[in-house]
């Protein structure tokens, strides 16, 4: 059973999720605050699994209460909703570690598919923001494209195949299904690239994989791994 915090200061809006997300079988809201002041000392009394906070409330907004959930020894992963698709909140939200953004208009299948792919520890942002919050983040600054090559350039060549299938938005089960691997073995490689890298989930990580250009590079069958070269270098060629 996947137990769910909500973070919301409209009464209506957090009883119309805990309507749906209780419509499956599989999910239970355990508590509600109606602010982020309040958000820490209601994990440590419900222990959820996932909290969902909205990028926008009175007091402290979702960014800081991502911020303070993201910096506990236990944490709790963290969904952040928001009623826009390109908020500015939401690069913040990113740097702070959330693990998955959904849009307040999103159907209810959506959240749903949403908390169980986050609980699963997968990340998820809503499609209708995905590669655009990417790409804007990752061209904020040509310092980051720089920084994220080099970051990329430090990893195995298992690990950076690892991560490019990250980039391109693979599930674990997918992950395991081209590695030819268990979920529980893709879970640990995924935490060792996350590791190496220095973040806290796939997002970010994702976000790297993208400023440094993997994703500029055209996929390649999943029988064989893609041909990254690192920085500098000229691509291997199949013979």
């Amino acid at each position: 059973m996947i137990r769910i915090l909500l973070a919301d200061d409209e009464a209506l809006v957090r009883q119309g999720i805990r309507l749906v997300l209780e419509s499956a079988e599989d999910c239970v809201v355990v508590g509600e605050v109606p602010d982020g002041s309040q958000v820490v000392e209601a994990v440590r009394a419900h222990k959820p699994d996932i909290v969902i906070v909205d990028i926008r409330m009175p007091r402290v907004d979702g960014l800081r209460a991502t911020r303070l959930l993201t910096g506990l020894p236990r944490r709790p992963r963290v969904i952040v909703l928001t009623a826009f698709s390109l908020d500015d909140y939401l690069f913040d939200a990113l740097e702070a570690g959330a693990d998955g953004f959904v849009l307040k208009d999103a159907s209810p299948y959506e959240l749903i598919f949403a908390v169980r792919a986050v609980a699963a520890g997968d990340a998820l942002i809503s499609p209708a923001m995905t590669r655009r919050l990417i790409e804007r983040y990752a061209s904020s600054t040509a310092v980051r494209g720089t920084q994220a090559r080099d970051a990329v350039d430090l990893l195995s060549d298992d690990h950076r195949h690892t991560l490019f299938l990250i980039a391109r938005g693979l599930s674990n089960a997918q992950m395991g299904v081209q590695l030819g691997m268990t979920e529980s073995r893709v879970k640990a490689k995924v935490s060792e690239v996350l590791r190496e890298l220095g973040v806290a989930n796939r997002v970010q990580a994702a976000t790297i994989a993208c400023t440094a250009g993997m994703l500029d590079r055209p996929a390649h069958p999943s029988t064989s791994p893609p041909l990254l070269p690192r920085h500098g270098e000229e691509p291997s060629r199949r013979t």
